[in-house]
């Protein structure tokens, strides 16, 4: 059955699938959830720091108490594996050569692309390493290791890289032509800031913003004086107000058009530009350049009446009467970026009367046949994911071409997306705080530019993805096996199962705990995200892993908030000294059959470590937790008698028997 799509992967522009990600990092299965993650993003480190996670915008949970911190529970996986990564596979040549201009996230994305599909690709980059504008970004935000990580991954795959090459001035678009190249995507990016008509601009010390994050990025020495003005409400002006306090800059103010509640910039950026000090001031746009002796000494700004008309376009009014000047040593310019079109000279890609490149958005195509467009030099400002979705889907647009001779795009997925959480539901449901992100206080970090925030640990990423309600992954039913027992809507704590003759699941209420699945006695029930098989596997994979043949196993929920050196406590407490550690989503999927398999597997003692209370995301979790476990456990006690099984809550072991008024016989 094909499931809906949570609305947090529909929001992703990859379709990142966020849940199976998130709920392999709970269940321990740390290096799965970043093969999940680089499926479909060849940038997953780059992403776990500077994503602007349009899925957590649409995270369910976000209705309860706070979304899941999607961006962050990525970049935990990027960090914490272990083993070696495997040396990407190489495909040979067998279906042509493509170039690709540009070594953004775009570029690199389509050209990895297109290098797994069979194509030779080279990329042409004009700096003089990979990544285009990702260099640009505030090393405290994105480190240079973290993003030489994932561009060494990808040039690994076999791509052929020229740096230090620019389109336009070493090498023309027809040269690529001639060199036999059959297609040539463009993704050369926005890598010129836009001006503004202003009295008095061109003074010294009036400067734009990507000149001077190249110099900083470039290592160039940068005077910054002691007031700094950035204009613009941008994470680009957020970016270079932070810059500046870290150059040397005693005070930074950010002026904009917007007021506070329109500023572009993401909440996160702006909270940590006020932590550093920086002063905002929303609906003021600069009228003029006051300067001294040819350097620019303030700007004059005017108050900003509106900034969108009735209809929602930028119409900004202002009232001129209304002034203000501030003073300033530098001015820096960040009100937006455009594309550099000289390369198109002498080609036959045409520009429209803004100077802007004709093309077909869709199609990613130019009026010059086999040269396509990709990235924000196609469909302006956004980002990096956006981007990478764009270069994927570029490759795959001239992948169509090349083998068929045909322009098609790819087709939409047209899964259905789960709605809303009834209230009834939600008001149901724990509460659970999402875990804070570790950093450097704000006054400290003003100092450099290392990288202020920290990230999670391994227990705060688990208490994390475990706040996840599975949107989607609820109950399949097989109707040949479904016998209309009522079982399952007896157990259900969110009331999301009817029966229609056969059992019906609401998905919009389905957090999928997988009690239904656990006690339905004709197996009919499973759950998208976790099957018995999955438990079988984890059951091997551990078995395997360990030196001697383990005797006892700790069969832990994910909610559980245990470290790992009280698992291994835990464990000891049975004499023998191998013990095997298994995560679960919920103890409530745990069935007889699974008991049974780790008895077969020559397991002898057991321990079910049951979160606690407060931990329990579902509504009377724990209640129902030992009504399950108490039948599972009288099954598999039928079946081998000499079996010990016991229960831990909060570190205390349970009755041996335990016996729960209710429970199903």
């Amino acid at each position: 059955m094909e499931r809906p799509f949570p609305p947090c992967q529909a929001a992703c522009p990859v379709r990142t699938d966020t849940r199976e990600y998130v709920n392999l990092i709970a269940w321990g299965r740390f290096e799965e959830a970043l093969q999940v993650i680089r499926k479909v993003n060849p940038f997953p480190s780059v992403c776990g720091r500077i994503c602007q996670h349009p899925c957590e915008a649409k995270c369910r949970r976000g209705t309860l108490d706070a979304a899941i911190a999607l961006k962050e529970l990525k970049r935990f996986a990027t960090e914490i594996e272990t083993a070696p990564q495997p040396v990407p596979e190489r495909p040979p040549v067998t279906r042509g050569t493509v170039a690709v201009v540009g070594a953004g996230p775009a570029g690199l994305t389509a050209a990895q692309d297109l290098r797994g599909m069979g194509y030779g690709v080279t990329v042409i980059e004009r700096l003089g390493r990979p990544g285009g504008m990702l260099n640009l970004i505030p090393k405290y935000r994105l480190p240079d290791r973290v993003l030489s990580k994932d561009l060494e991954a990808i040039i690994a795959r076999g791509i052929d890289l020229r740096c230090n090459c620019e389109i336009g001035r070493d090498v023309q678009l027809s040269d690529l032509q001639a060199e036999g190249y059959q297609a040539v995507i463009v993704c050369a990016g926005l890598s010129r800031s836009r001006g503004l008509a202003l009295p008095g601009f061109g003074a010294e010390r009036f400067v734009a913003a990507v000149p001077l994050m190249m110099d900083v990025w470039a290592g160039n020495p940068v005077s910054v004086g002691r007031k700094a003005l950035v204009i613009g409400g941008g994470n680009v002006a957020a970016d270079v107000a932070r810059t500046l306090r870290r150059l040397g800059a005693e005070q930074v103010t950010m002026a904009c058009v917007e007021s506070r509640a329109e500023l572009p910039a993401s909440e996160e950026e702006i909270a940590a530009a006020l932590e550093e000090g920086i002063h905002l001031m929303p609906s003021w746009a600069p009228k003029r350049v006051l300067k001294r002796d040819g350097r620019v000494a303030g700007l004059e700004l005017m108050c900003v009446t509106r900034v969108f008309d009735d209809k929602g376009r930028f119409s900004p009014q202002y009232d001129p009467a209304h002034v203000k000047a501030v003073a300033a040593d530098m001015v820096v310019l960040t009100i937006g970026q455009a594309g550099d079109t000289s390369w198109t000279v002498g080609s036959a890609v045409k520009l429209d009367r803004r100077g802007r490149i004709l093309a077909d958005r869709e199609l990613h195509t130019t009026s010059e046949p086999r040269v396509f467009l990709a990235g924000e030099v196609l469909n302006g400002p956004g980002s990096a994911i956006q981007a990478i979705a764009d270069g994927r889907r570029a490759a795959a647009i001239v992948d169509e071409f090349l083998r068929t001779g045909l322009l098609k795009t790819p087709p939409p997925e047209d899964r259905a997306v789960v709605g809303e959480f009834p209230k009834a539901a939600c008001d149901k449901l724990h509460r659970l705080d999402r875990m804070p992100m570790r950093q450097v206080p704000g006054p400290e970090r003003v100092g450099g530019f290392q990288e202020h925030d920290l990230g999670y640990d391994q227990a705060a990423a688990l208490r994390e993805a475990a706040r996840c309600l599975n949107c989607g992954a609820g109950p399949a039913i097989d109707e040949v096996k479904c016998a209309s027992c009522l079982a399952c809507f007896r157990l259900c704590p969110l009331d999301g199962v009817k029966i229609q003759k056969k059992m019906v699941a609401a998905p919009e209420a389905c957090q999928a705990c997988g009690l239904c699945a656990a006690e339905c006695p004709q197996g009919a029930i499973t759950i998208g995200h976790w099957t018995g098989e999955q438990f079988r596997e984890q059951i091997d994979r551990n078995l395997d892993a360990e030196p001697a043949r383990a005797r006892a196993a700790v069969v832990l929920c994910a909610h559980a908030e245990m470290s790992r050196s009280e698992l291994d406590a835990l464990a000891l407490r049975a004499p023998h000294a191998a013990a095997v550690h298994l995560r679960v989503p919920c103890v409530t999927h745990l069935a007889a059959r699974d008991l049974l398999r780790l008895i077969a597997n020559g397991i002898e003692e057991i321990r079910v470590v049951l979160c606690s209370p407060a931990a329990c995301k579902h509504p009377s979790g724990q209640q129902r937790a030992r009504q399950v476990l108490t039948a599972a456990v009288q099954r598999a006690r039928a079946v081998r008698p000499a079996a010990t099984i016991e229960f831990i809550e909060a570190g205390q072991v349970l009755p041996a028997n335990p016996s729960v008024q209710g429970a199903p016989q």
